[in-house]
């Protein structure tokens, strides 16, 4: 029987006395309300329509503290209906001269997705990619957000769902330090979310 169903016959019972219980006898019995919480309301983003709000080359060399070579752009992917993505923005910094834009030495990717559920379980499908081919994987926060960083031998990454959205940055070795990425990915990760916020 229900807490609610409990309380309801107690309810009927009292109503149903013939006669009250004398004051030796009444008991007190502790109030059924609950403390009321204090969780973060859930987060709410959509996908950017473009890199521009999400972090520009600019911002992107003041938070690794160095200057990328090459340029920068941005992809806009397709919604996959099979993994329930709705929308997919890739942001690409440190390109090379004369190569495509996947050649980019830092990335922030932001995918949108039907529902929460599916938005976790792709972070997850990431998470045990990396671990299987050999990355470290740490806990960190981004805004208050659970999130891993991933630490391999050519690249660092920061991976995470809030609400329907998934935030993955990626950094190559060669533009961070190493044992020291997890600051400045975090950073742009924080910046995927926020950007995600004001879409």
């Amino acid at each position: 029987m229900s807490i609610a169903a409990v309380g309801l016959v107690g309810v009927l019972a009292a109503c149903g006395s013939s006669s009250p219980p004398s004051s030796a006898t009444r008991t007190t019995t502790p109030s059924s309300k609950a403390a009321p919480t204090t969780s973060a309301p859930p987060f709410v983003g959509q996908v950017p329509a473009s890199c521009d709000p999400v972090a520009t080359e600019g911002e992107v060399n003041t938070i690794l503290g160095h200057p990328l070579t090459g340029t920068s752009n941005g992809i806009k992917g397709i919604p996959e209906t099979a993994i329930g993505r709705t929308a997919r923005l890739d942001c690409y910094y440190g390109i090379p001269p004369n190569q495509a834009a996947v050649a980019g030495v830092v990335s922030i990717g932001i995918g949108g997705y039907d529902n929460p559920a599916d938005a976790a379980h792709r972070v997850l499908e990431t998470i045990n990619q990396a671990r299987d081919t050999g990355y470290q994987s740490s806990n960190v926060l981004v805004n208050g957000q659970n999130a891993v960083l991933l630490a391999g031998q050519q690249n660092q990454e920061v991976v995470l769902s809030a609400g329907t959205i998934t935030v993955l940055v990626t950094a190559a070795n060669s533009v961070v330090q190493a044992g020291k990425a997890g600051p400045p990915l975090i950073a742009l990760a924080g910046k995927a979310l926020t950007a995600s916020q004001h879409a």
